[in-house]
């Protein structure tokens, strides 16, 4: 079944291995010695690989200048680092090339401060720290917006609303705010994690409303206006609320964790899904009219299906984790081939076709194996324990190079499609 880890196999000793089809790995590297997260971020050349174990965290930095020998130049290993898992982000464009690092609090940590790193990698091998500072709260998932003068911030599990910090200055971070996100209904949203267009005018957030008991059946993208936010000619107390809502779909259920923009054949799309379990899936909207979003299109894998449908079995594989994590997307490679980059978790990389995002096509996965003794010693316990290895970063299309990068609890991943793969995108 397309997606599982069979019960055989993990009897047999088959799933040690890992399975994959129109995809090869070309090199793998694991910085952490088994104590890796998963989690990886790029710039340029480099990858930035999280290391959870305790003897082993923070930011290892990669250079892939040749993509095959991955060499580990160096470790950051900071209180913002340490805990940077899924708080890391990176602007690679433009005059600013930045990455930032925080301490995920994810409801784990006490509700603050929270610190946080911004470094400097216009010489990507080489990070260089330009300002330290913390948060008044715990934060999740920063982003820095395009233009690179401003970080915003989705809160822990649980809490509505985002905050804002001015690094225009990038010596010394003015902290902007924590901004409400208020709903039509009067309810506040949560932004597990957050996008921006290019204009400045509009924030994507994949979010769920704050009560976990109503997050996974009432939760859906939204989209905000955010011209308001740094204005200064508004007078001392400026315009309430600073971030205003837009606009959310009528399918409600998802959007939970990440929401990756795209445009296809002229028109733009979020694809959006929820974190973990089940219902774990993209699915994908057109949002060419912002003021109506609708669902178009949407990635299952068997094993998704089976788990909806089959209550005994979902229990029976709870350890599976057959849900999605990150999904990223590309709509350039090249130049007008737009793919999923979807990080099933347990069920590994799945590499799909969305040139039409009614009727997307798997054209590739990475489904990994166990881990190895190694590193299962040194991870700490954990109801969700399993011996299976799991792919939950984002993944990255290198253009020049076509390759992808992704993450694993195993360490970073570079691969390549194969050939076969590549003539049918009709790039032979």
């Amino acid at each position: 079944m397309q997606g599982e880890t069979p019960l055989a196999d993990m009897q047999s000793g088959r799933s040690k291995s890992p399975y994959f089809c129109g995809v090869d790995v070309v090199a793998q590297v694991d910085p952490w010695d088994g104590g890796s997260s998963g989690f990886i971020q790029r710039a340029g050349s480099c990858a930035y690989v999280h290391g959870s174990d305790v003897d082993g965290a923070g930011l290892a930095v990669v250079d892939l200048s040749d993509p095959t020998k991955p060499e580990i130049v160096t470790r950051l290993m900071t209180p913002a680092t340490a805990g940077a898992s899924e708080t890391l982000d990176v602007l690679d464009r433009g005059p600013r090339r930045l990455l930032i690092a925080g301490n995920y609090g994810g409801g784990v940590t006490p509700p603050g401060p929270a610190p946080m790193e911004i470094y400097d990698v216009s010489d990507c091998a080489n990070p260089r720290l330009l300002a330290a500072f913390e948060w008044p709260a715990n934060i999740h998932a920063p982003r820095i917006t395009p233009d690179g003068m401003y970080i915003y911030a989705g809160r822990q599990f649980g809490i509505a609303g985002g905050m804002v910090m001015d690094i225009s200055d990038l010596a010394q971070p003015a902290f902007l705010g924590d901004f409400p996100l208020v709903l039509p209904d009067g309810r506040q949203q949560r932004c597990h994690d957050l996008e921006f267009n290019t204009e400045m005018t509009r924030m994507y957030c994949a979010g769920s409303v704050p009560l976990i008991e109503q997050r996974k059946g009432d939760s859906a993208p939204s989209i905000w206006d955010i011209s308001l936010v740094g204005r200064t000619d508004l007078g001392p107390t400026g315009e309430w609320p600073a971030i205003r809502f837009v606009s959310a779909p009528a399918v409600r259920g998802q959007g939970d964790h990440h929401t990756p923009l795209a445009t296809i054949g002229g028109r733009r799309y979020m694809i959006a899904a929820n974190e973990l379990r089940c219902t774990a899936f993209p699915r994908i909207f057109d949002i060419t009219d912002e003021s109506d979003m609708r669902m178009v299109g949407e990635f299952r894998l068997e094993s998704n299906e089976r788990c909806l449908e089959d209550e005994d079995w979902a229990r029976a594989n709870r350890g599976g984790s057959y849900g999605l994590h990150y999904n990223s997307v590309v709509d350039d490679a090249w130049g007008d081939v737009a793919l999923g980059m979807f990080n099933f978790m347990g069920s590994g990389l799945r590499i799909v076709d969305l040139r039409n995002p009614a009727k997307p096509v798997e054209i590739a996965y990475y489904h990994p194996g166990e881990l190895a003794d190694q590193i299962l010693a040194k991870r700490p316990p954990s109801p969700f324990a399993t011996t299976m290895d799991a792919c939950m970063s984002k993944a990255f299309f290198v253009h020049g190079t076509e390759h992808i990068w992704f993450g694993c609890n195993s360490g970073l991943y570079v691969a390549q499609l194969a050939p076969e793969v590549k003539f049918y995108l009709q790039q032979d």
